[in-house]
């Protein structure tokens, strides 16, 4: 059977705690917020790699080193934790090997990447994320279809993982089988994450190879730490942590400057001559007499007013796709509310798809006495074809009303609203621009700290790879 060049080895403890597994998560917080960190800056830095395989055909030792560290400290955590619950010893806080863990990652000497794998990687990679999403659960979500929720069945590793928890907290023992088919299935997705990240060029089999080591024979004896490498860097690594941890926490700040200066670009380049940005076409329809938006409450518009020009209208224009005369207006909630007590109407709560969302006030389907006559309107149009009411907001809690214009049941208008805002050119290009020098920060740090990491823990020079040493030798039982 052909080897492949990353090795997932396992002991099982043969006396696991029956309780421990329920507070596992707790315990492993501080693991999950370093894996955070530390998978921010792989992807990071794998996307790098891209690029210097692509350049120059090889992937850079430190990166690799600091990928298949990110690889060893997640195996430890996930053996411990719900990905095995293997064993009761705490998976310690090093990208490095550690020999005397139950759960050891090893990689084969490094081999040269074709230049064009990182443009295919992820496209040949498909069928084995699609396989080990339907054994992980990772495609099983929650489906609201109206208002009845459809649960997909349980995943295969999340049924396996409640029954080997079951059968450890009322027995005491772990079976087996199931220990070896979990494992396995984690071997199937880190032989994936080291081909994704470019650790080996070597493509995964289609494979599960089950039980805690490779599919070989092995012999027994104890287990050799891997010797420092020759020049390897030395001292603290303090610094290299302090940039990894920077530039990870400066991501966030950097993409959401990013992205909001280009949406103010956006809503710039969708002003019309009077500054408003204006809505798609939305097709509104009731049985009842009046559609309403309600309860929305505007502050602190004389701050903008006095600031800023060209700020704080409103607009809205109404159609009636059959020509009938329709009614748009804005008005105090506690004004609309009185004309419409006792009255059913549809509130606009939302979209769905681009669908108006609606909610039924109680109350009897019926007219309401013409909309044109009520004195409470802070701004009003009617008519026959499109009619348009612009409005100068100012503090206070209103309702926008769409009705018919002789107030009879049956309402159908499309609809669109306008907001006036000021010209956002200057400050979208400012925040994009921050964003994107934030964000090279970041990545440049990023990539200074996982480097900086890596070449404290890249292995020696190593052989083809041969037949893995056990941990130690296992006891059969059943």
């Amino acid at each position: 059977m052909n080897l492949y060049p990353l090795r997932v080895e396992a002991r099982r403890d043969e006396s696991l705690s029956r309780w421990l597994w329920l507070v596992k998560w707790l315990l492993l917080i501080p693991h999950y917020l370093a894996l955070l960190v530390l998978w921010t800056g792989l992807v990071v830095l794998t996307l790098v790699a891209y690029l210097a395989v692509l350049i120059t055909g090889r992937c850079p030792a430190p990166i690799r080193a600091y990928n298949l560290g990110v690889l060893r400290w997640t195996w430890r955590v996930g053996y411990y934790g719900y990905q095995a619950l293997g064993t009761d010893a705490y998976p310690p806080f090093t990208l490095a090997d550690i020999p005397d863990y139950p759960a050891r990652l090893r990689l084969d000497a490094e081999e040269t990447p074709p230049r064009w794998l990182p443009l295919v990687a992820w496209l040949f990679a498909m069928p084995h994320l699609l396989i080990l999403g339907a054994l992980s659960g990772a495609a099983n979500r929650t489906i609201s279809e109206s208002n009845a929720v459809v649960y997909g069945p349980p995943s295969v590793v999340g049924a396996v993982l409640l029954i080997a928890a079951l059968a450890l907290l009322f027995t005491g023992r772990y079976p087996r089988g199931l220990h070896d088919l979990l494992v396995g299935i984690a071997r199937w997705g880190l032989r994936v994450a080291a081909y994704l990240t470019l650790l080996t060029p070597r493509y995964p089999p289609f494979r599960l190879d089950q039980g805690g080591y490779e599919p070989d024979p092995v012999p027994d004896g104890p287990v050799e730490a891997e010797p420092p490498r020759q020049g390897a860097v030395a001292g603290s690594v303090a610094g290299s942590v302090v940039a990894l941890v920077a530039g990870v926490l400066l991501l966030a700040p950097a993409t959401g400057l990013g992205i909001g200066g280009g949406v103010l670009l956006a809503v710039d380049s969708s002003r019309d001559q009077a500054g408003f940005v204006t809505s798609p076409t939305l097709m509104l329809d009731s049985s009842t007499a009046a559609i309403t938006a309600e309860n929305l409450t505007i502050t602190d518009t004389g701050v903008w007013t006095r600031e800023v020009a060209d700020v704080g209208g409103l607009r809205v224009t109404a159609a009636s796709p059959s020509g009938r005369p329709v009614f748009v207006g804005v008005a105090p909630q506690s004004a609309v509310d009185a004309w419409l007590a006792s009255t059913a109407h549809d509130r606009l709560i939302g979209l769905n798809s681009g669908r108006p969302v609606y909610d039924r006030a109680p109350g009897a389907v019926r007219a309401v006495s013409d909309p044109a006559d009520q004195g409470f309107w802070l701004a009003q149009a009617t008519g026959p074809g499109t009619v348009s009411l612009q409005w100068d907001v100012t503090d206070g809690r209103y309702a926008v009303v769409v009705a018919n214009a002789d107030g009879s049941p049956g309402v159908s208008a499309d609809t669109r609203a306008a907001v006036q805002v000021p010209g956002l050119a200057a400050l979208g290009a400012g925040l994009l621009a921050t964003g994107i020098v934030l964000f090279l920060v970041a990545v440049a740090l990023i990539v200074l700290g996982g480097v900086g990491l890596g070449r404290r823990h890249e292995p020696p020079p190593m052989g083809p790879i041969g037949p893995a040493p056990k941990l130690t030798p296992l006891a059969p039982t059943t």
